[in-house]
């Protein structure tokens, strides 16, 4: 467990007795990040330094990076042999801790938007000087990065290519503040901009903003938060990545089955309507009709009403894009249900008909495999012990049966004599 403080130094605890193992320096200004790598520690600062330690060994510092600007964050990649380093004039450096060299920097002053707030004094593009990324995340095979902070873009960039790849705009809410990049001239008055007026009044016309207060002054009437990205990651699949905004939890995902599609549907397609061909047994049109509800309660029902003789032709019938929306509900049910020999019945039948076409798209479905395995594991290791018990209670009843048959017999062979 590391603990940074305002002082530049850190510390290394023990977290299961909670004592400081030490307590190290050399920053000359606040830590702003820290993250482990191969026994190493690395740690950025305001000081334009990040520095790599060997704490395990308690020989210091192994190795300090010099940057042109202070850092706000620091990350390693998976296989730990690079570090990136984001800093406040927008710049991301990428650093070989096996080399012990700079292997490329991005700059993303031009990629990260700056939006005006409305009691800003100056234009928008003299605020990009304010804008930086604040969180860093590679990817599973480190050959992106994703990078997000204090804006309402994230960028993906390559890290070989140091090239933007793309840019995603978490929102387009007027609601928040800084969101346009030109204020309407015919709000601003002598005595600044009308939707400061009902605030206060100042020499300028609104009041003094806190420095580095982005969420506004919650004791007036009306707060407008700026947007900001205050943390992005990613996917340990490499599929999906998450963001935590001041829009709240966005998850963006190559996948698109996690969401619900409307395009497929139409007005026949509805709980009645499934029921109705469950009803004339009509099994593959009420499966079909679940799996485009997207609802794991309607599945459930029409799973549990096919036959086992019909399982074999309802999955062989079944659109391959289904296919995978069908497993990922068998996955969860697995793990939850009594009926463990139906749903493997239906696990087993879908291998067997569709292997072939799952087999290329295996990466995609990667996630849903492990999940079959974990799921059988788990009830492998539940069943094997209740067995078990089961079998040693038995053995203790034929055991007792045995003794209290020799005895009812020495009793009567006593009574005969």
């Amino acid at each position: 467990a590391v603990v940074s403080t305002q002082s530049g130094h850190y510390g290394r605890g023990n977290m299961q007795t909670g004592r400081l193992l030490e307590l190290l320096s050399g920053h000359a200004g606040p830590i702003s990040s820290l993250v482990f790598t191969e026994g190493m520690l690395v740690s950025s600062s305001w000081d334009k330094t990040a520095r790599v330690w060997d704490t395990f060994e308690r020989k210091g510092t192994t190795d300090t990076l010099t940057l042109s600007s202070d850092c706000t964050a620091v990350v390693a990649s998976p296989d730990n042999t690079q570090i990136a380093v984001a800093t406040l004039n927008s710049e991301i450096t990428f650093y070989n801790l096996k080399l012990g060299v700079t292997v490329g920097s991005v700059e993303g002053r031009n990629d990260l938007w700056a939006g005006r707030s409305k009691d800003d004094l100056i234009s928008a593009d003299s605020q990009k000087r304010n804008r930086c990324f604040t969180s860093l995340s590679y990817s599973a095979d480190g050959s992106v990065i994703l990078a997000g902070g204090r804006s309402k873009y994230i960028c993906i960039y390559n890290v070989e290519q140091t090239v933007l790849i793309k840019r995603f705009e978490v929102s387009r809410n007027l609601s928040y503040d800084a969101m346009l990049q030109f204020l309407r001239s015919d709000n601003m008055t002598d005595q600044g901009p009308l939707d400061l007026m009902e605030t206060g009044e100042h020499e300028h016309g609104s009041e003094i903003a806190l420095p580095g207060v982005s969420r506004g002054d919650f004791s007036k009437r009306r707060v407008e938060p700026q947007i900001n990205v205050q943390s992005v990651q990613f996917c340990p699949t490499g599929q999906s990545w998450c963001a935590a905004t001041t829009e709240g939890l966005l998850i963006y995902s190559l996948d698109n089955t996690l969401t619900f599609d409307p395009v497929d549907l139409d007005t026949d397609i509805t709980p009645q309507t499934m029921r109705a061909a469950l009803v004339s047994e009509s099994y593959l049109r009420g499966l079909v009709i679940s799996l485009r509800l997207n609802t794991a309660e309607l599945v459930v029902e029409v799973l549990e009403q096919v036959p086992q003789d019909q399982i074999h032709y309802v999955v062989g019938a079944l659109p391959l894009h289904h296919v995978t929306s069908l497993l990922k509900f068998l996955v969860d049910q697995l793990s939850t249900s009594r009926h463990l020999n139906f749903y493997l019945l239906w696990i087993s039948s879908i291998l067997t008909t569709h292997g072939p076409a799952l087999k290329k798209s295996s990466s995609q479905i990667m996630s849903t495999l492990n999940g079959i395995i974990s799921a059988l594991t788990a009830q492998t290791r539940t069943l094997s012990s209740l067995c078990d018990s089961n079998q040693y209670f038995l053995d203790v009843i034929l055991t007792l049966g045995k003794v209290q048959k020799s005895n009812n017999l020495l009793s009567v062979e006593m009574d005969v004599l």
